[in-house]
């Protein structure tokens, strides 16, 4: 045993108290005063028998008292495995349960339950408890309570999620719960089908020493099939002036064994437009194309779902589709078969577009009017300068507006010499690359259009060979994209007003260069058009777990995020709050399917849909041996746990968590109060005996 406060000890000089109390006279003799013996000289009176201890059991219980007294003042603390015998050996116990959707396959998520509800049942009524619910988040219930009911009822309430399997969080906070635990034993049970998607998120997680991690499995020992639906694109057409859409799904295969004649299913605003069969090799993907349809005005929900199996989240996939999904060019180009044939690779490379999709009207720079100019998204004057009069004017205009310019300076291009507006500097004439030519020595891959040749094997824009071009005169403060060989400026991005302006000094055919037979050519023209259009590619589903951001969520512009009018609806139709964290407009994206939202002022407008869907990693149901996780979370190799282990505690925690010094004060008081009684009862019966 061992003490917080030794230096009390000494006052164990106070024993000489009850000594001194017993050695004091307790009884006086009565003095009767005779007149005749008033003359006789006083003899002092000694009585050696009042010196003596009369009663060894009051000392004894006195002094007793006074030590249990001091004892307790020097609050004592055992550091001994008898720890467990005097405090009742009560426990920290920490509940973790994993619910995120592949606890879902088969009775998982039943099994785990059960097996929680088990683990309250056997707690001992001094031990204090914490259910944690977690999948990529972690949420707690009370903390710390021995309320069995209370902790019965948070697994009862509980429902399974739609998010993915995250270790770390879920540890952290048990983690921090054991750590301010002031009980001697901490435990914790990790019951969950122990996925290796989530293991990595654990790394950083050290649970305190002397912690026992049971982990418990719900996963079978067999291997699990599972067909999960990957996703969906959507190619788009005209037919008969409508746009149509034709939907590939496609599906993965997670299982050893082969699936034959799986039926999978395309619906539309929750009804089925077609099923078809598909057969999946073992660990395999494959497709499925169903039939085209005809889009409507507003967005629509769309549904790929193949039969459920065991897991039967992963087995639909949402999205929405939203017409109009179309950027208009007006090719501005030569009058006659000239223009027609610098305009070839260039509509050719747009007519390929799907998403989006771009709508091409050609004019010869004789025939353009100003309606065509402010209809379109994206002018292309290609091999030609401004126009004069009010179609130049028109073309200004709608770039100061914030629309967007491409000028491809061929031979043809003669630029109004008091008009340079649109361009950073004067061009000069055509300058020629003598032998195989020349070639682009510098690029800008971190700018958007050319953002897409940045990653290995995305395409060598070094291999185009150029034999002409027109010399640009640019200043400094002119953004040059992509420099030939011989340093002159090959494109080059110029701002007026709102607007967006590329110069590309060569020509986009294959007169003065071999650009257009590459393989570059297609996606650099459709990202040079996107960028000079602006263009957001409709976001067509997100994931759950996701928080979503009306204001800059496309389809969402004119929706007021903090109006109060503002209705969210999940898939379940309930009520959604927005922006409960004090950011306006911000959803938090908790179930699969789609979201509805719609200002209440806006009359009869179409609500925005957002389609939400599970993260497809949890669908992987590779399992990690459960004490590999044990011995990543204790810093221990699996096996090396002993429930006896104790903490390594400082004295104060060990004499806090003992509290053995009201147990010596209760003693000290029934001591005094034992004292008490007999020494009045002593007194009593020597009275009795005088009388």
């Amino acid at each position: 045993m061992s003490f917080l406060a030794p230096l009390f000890f000494a006052a164990i000089a106070a024993l000489g108290v009850p000594v001194l109390i017993h050695m004091i006279q307790r009884q006086r003799t009565d003095v009767v005063e005779f007149p005749s013996l008033m003359f006789v000289r006083k003899i002092p009176f000694h009585s050696l028998r009042r010196q003596r201890v009369r009663h060894w059991l009051l000392l004894l219980m006195r002094c007793a008292a006074l030590v249990f007294l001091i004892a307790a003042f020097a609050r004592p603390f055992l550091r001994s495995t008898a720890l467990a015998a005097v405090t009742g050996g009560s426990r920290e116990v920490v509940v973790l349960v994993d619910r995120s959707y592949s606890m879902g396959y088969g009775g998982r998520w039943e099994q785990a339950r059960d097996i929680a509800r088990g683990v309250v049942r056997d707690l001992a009524a001094d031990d204090e408890a914490t259910i944690i619910f977690f999948d990529s988040r972690a949420e707690s219930s009370a903390r710390s309570t021995t309320d069995r009911a209370s902790l019965l009822a948070a697994i009862d309430d509980a429902e399974l999620s739609v998010g993915t399997t995250r270790y770390g969080p879920a540890l952290q906070l048990a983690q921090g719960i054991l750590e301010d635990s002031n009980q001697p034993r901490l435990e914790a049970v990790l019951i969950s089908d122990f996925q290796r998607v989530g293991v990595d998120s654990a790394g950083s997680i050290l649970l305190p020493p002397g912690t026992v991690l049971t982990p418990v499995s719900v996963a079978d020992d067999d291997p699990t099939p599972n067909v999960s639906v990957a996703g969906a694109s959507v190619q788009r057409d005209l037919f008969a002036d409508r746009e149509r859409a034709t939907v590939t799904a496609r599906l993965v295969n997670r299982g050893n064994e082969p699936v034959e004649n799986l039926r999978v299913s395309l619906e539309l605003n929750g009804r089925e437009l077609e099923s078809l069969p598909i057969s999946l090799e073992a660990n395999g993907p494959a497709t499925v194309t169903f039939a085209p349809f005809t889009l409507e005005d507003a967005a629509m929900p769309i549904s790929v779902r193949a039969d459920a199996d065991r897991l039967p989240q992963d087995d639909v996939f949402h999205f929405t589709v939203a017409p109009g999904d179309v950027v208009p060019v007006l090719i501005v180009g030569r009058p006659g078969t000239a223009g027609a044939e610098a305009n070839l690779y260039l509509r050719r490379a747009l007519a390929v577009g799907d998403s989006p999709s771009f709508a091409v009207t050609e004019r010869a720079v004789n025939q353009v009017t100003s309606a065509e100019v402010a209809a379109a998204g994206v002018v292309v004057l290609n091999d030609v300068g401004l126009p004069d009069g009010p179609i130049g004017a028109a073309i200004t205009q709608f770039v100061e507006g914030g629309g967007g310019l491409w000028i491809a300076l061929g031979e043809g291009a003669r630029w109004p010499g008091d008009n340079l507006d649109l361009l950073p500097g004067p061009i000069d004439g055509p300058a020629d690359r003598d032998g195989r030519g020349g070639s682009l020595g510098f690029v800008d891959y971190s700018h958007p259009v050319f953002g897409v040749f940045s990653t290995p094997r995305s395409g060598d824009l070094t291999a185009p060979r150029f034999f002409r071009y027109r010399p640009l005169r640019v200043g400094p403060e002119t953004s040059v994209l992509a420099r030939f060989d011989n340093g002159d400026a090959a494109m080059v991005e110029h701002r007026v007003g709102e607007g967006r302006v590329l110069i590309w000094t060569s020509t986009l055919d294959t007169f003065w260069n071999d650009f257009a037979r590459n393989t570059t050519y297609l996606p650099f023209v459709h990202k040079a058009v996107e960028y000079l259009a602006r263009y957001d590619a409709p976001t067509s589903a997100l994931t759950a777990g996701q928080v979503l951001d009306l204001s800059a969520y496309p389809g969402a512009a004119e929706l007021d995020v903090s109006s109060p009018n503002l209705v969210v609806r999940d898939p379940s139709e309930d009520r959604v709050e927005t922006g409960s964290d004090g950011r306006p407009g911000f959803i938090d994206l908790q179930e699969q399917g789609f979201y509805e939202i719609r200002d209440t002022d806006a009359g009869d407008a179409d609500p925005v849909l957002v389609a939400v869907n599970v993260d497809l990693s949890e669908s992987n149901l590779e399992r990690v041996d459960p004490q590999e996780l044990v011995a990543i979370v204790t810093g221990r190799a699996a096996g090396d746990r002993s429930i006896g282990e104790e903490r390594e505690l400082q004295p104060e925690d060990l004499e806090r968590r003992q509290t053995l010094w009201w147990y010596l004060l209760i003693g000290a008081l029934g001591f005094l109060a034992t004292e008490t009684v007999m020494s009045n009862r002593l007194s009593q019966a020597e009275l009795d005996l005088d009388d």
